[in-house]
């Protein structure tokens, strides 16, 4: 069975395949970004990421190239994903 590298290396390339750009390093992370996109993606060594809308608010966090996928192909719609969390914080505040 072989084994998969699911670190920065594997996303870096499936990041680039999509257009995104690393533009800026700290440390051993990586911040990918594409032009007319708001999203950037943290990328750690270990193939960990977290994703950031254009006001800089985590929408989605995962690891390996798999769940890098999913937030490619299904970003939430940051409208949307606020008007939910505002429904849900004023039904927990009822």
């Amino acid at each position: 069975m072989a084994v998969h590298n699911i670190g920065l290396e594997t996303l870096a390339e499936a990041l680039l395949e999509q257009g995104f750009s690393p533009t800026d390093e700290f440390g051993l992370f990586v911040t990918y970004e594409r032009a007319n996109d708001p999203l950037k993606l943290h990328i750690g060594p270990d193939g960990s990421f977290a994703a950031f809308d254009g006001d800089d608010e985590i929408v989605a966090e995962g690891k390996g190239a798999h769940d890098l996928y999913a937030i490619l192909v299904d970003k939430p719609a940051p409208a949307r994903r606020h008007a939910s969390s505002h429904r849900l914080a004023q039904r927990h505040s009822v």
